[in-house]
């Protein structure tokens, strides 16, 4: 499982849950990762599996928005992967 965050969102995670946080990322199976932006990059909620795509998309003020996208269809998936590997490259792995 990998985790994408952007910053403000890491920094509330170590606010919040700090030892949590530290137990998830010693995890074998488990990649927390930084985007490096800015700060004002707004990262969609993804869950994607070998069957399942499913995204929620926030609006441009970072606030939820009706904008969801759920498919099980191989080309969703395929752009999913291709939006998953753009966040990735773009971010940097936290180490325990």
């Amino acid at each position: 499982m990998t985790f994408i965050v952007t910053p403000k969102v890491y920094d509330r995670f170590v606010e919040d849950h700090e030892k949590r946080l530290k137990e998830i990322i010693k995890k074998e199976n488990v990649t927390f990762m930084i985007l490096n932006d800015k700060g004002d990059t707004i990262v969609p909620s993804m869950t994607l599996t070998d069957v399942f795509t499913y995204i929620y998309f926030f609006n441009n003020d970072g606030v939820y928005d009706n904008k969801i996208i759920v498919s099980l269809d191989d080309s969703t998936r395929s752009w999913a992967k291709e939006l998953y590997k753009y966040y990735k490259k773009q971010s940097t792995a936290i180490e325990s």
